[in-house]
């Protein structure tokens, strides 16, 4: 009975070792992709200042596509930086029902928004 006390011991051990590793890489992760989720954001909030100026809003449901470089040259972007690395990216609108929803692609060297095309 002893020897079996020990192994259930061990086995606890093993389990809380690996859920806190898998919690720690967890949080790793996401702090470094919220990183990259500022400058999501931050092509949206170009975005709105660039289809304002230019009256670039999608009929129907359309989809308007522009990229950060555009915003740039425009100057409703300063950059697209992230850790000292130029990134690229755009941002698109389109017309849901009677609302305009934004959304910010960015490609980096080490992230890529989820449907992001090149």
């Amino acid at each position: 009975m002893n020897k079996m006390k020990k192994m259930y011991v061990i086995w606890g051990v093993v389990v809380v070792i690996i859920f806190g590793l898998l919690t720690a890489f967890g949080f790793l992760y996401k702090n470094k992709s919220g990183a990259y989720k500022i400058l999501e954001e931050k092509l949206v909030t170009a975005e709105k200042k660039y289809a304002d100026a230019k009256f670039l809003y999608p009929q129907n449901s359309e989809l308007v596509k522009v990229s950060a470089q555009e915003m740039i040259e425009y100057g409703a972007l300063d950059s697209l930086e992230y850790d000292g690395t130029t990134c690229d990216g755009y941002a698109t609108i389109q017309k849901k029902g009677t609302v305009f929803e934004y959304k910010g692609y960015v490609s980096c060297e080490n992230y890529k928004t989820k449907g992001y095309e090149d």
